[in-house]
């Protein structure tokens, strides 16, 4: 039985996120849900929506004009794998190696914390012709809430939904503000694997 913990916390602020890559733990959301997808029984129908939403608060400049707030929360979501054990498990071991011959470090979810206060998961997956949901909350302070997260659903379509809330200061105004710009630097970081595989992406929502 292997006794080792680790401090959430303590491992988040060992991560270095400088200010100019604000987008990065966007990024690893949107690659952990390509890399969901290729393995998975939908990779032929792979889909991967990314909804951006804004604070409800409009600001007004100098000259009375309304200027566009910037955006302080992120939702991925795919229709892959999603969190069964396997996957599960991998999350709850820091430098895991389940995804090392995909170039992962197993350090991703730790920059999700770097820059967002709390992240909510939900997903719906499949193991021995039965469908279950796993859901809970993930923050530096709390770790996994609840621990025991699983339970049978009747759902039956695969679905994992990530969701980042509360980008902090540092990174969201450092951010693209404009959705265009936005979907192009995802474009531009994930290019290779859109080239690679056939995965329909849903243009980014803007919301607020």
């Amino acid at each position: 039985m292997n006794n080792f913990k680790i401090n959430i916390k303590g491992q988040v602020n060992t991560v270095s996120l400088p200010a100019y890559k604000a987008l990065w733990p966007l990024f690893e959301t949107i690659v952990n849900s390509i890399q969901s997808l290729e393995d998975s029984f939908n990779a032929e129908n792979g889909e991967i929506t990314i909804i951006a939403n804004r604070t409800s608060e409009r600001q007004l400049d100098l000259k009375g004009k309304e200027e566009i707030t910037p955006f302080y929360e992120f939702e991925v979501i795919d229709n892959g794998n999603g969190s069964n054990d396997t996957n599960y498990d991998s999350f709850l071991e820091a430098y895991s190696s389940l995804k090392i011959e995909k170039g992962c470090k197993g350090i991703g979810r730790f920059l999700w914390l770097k820059a967002f206060s709390s992240v909510h998961i939900k997903s719906v997956f499949k193991l021995k012709n039965e469908w279950y949901k796993r859901e809970f909350d993930f923050t530096a302070d709390k770790g996994i809430e609840p621990e025991n997260n699983t339970a049978i659903t009747d759902e039956r379509n695969f679905l994992t939904r990530v969701k980042l809330t509360n980008f902090a200061y540092k990174y969201k105004t450092k951010a693209p503000i404009s959705l265009e710009l936005l979907g192009r630097k995802i474009i531009e970081h994930c290019l290779l694997y859109f080239l690679k595989i056939d995965c329909k992406m849903k243009c980014a929502r803007d919301i607020g």
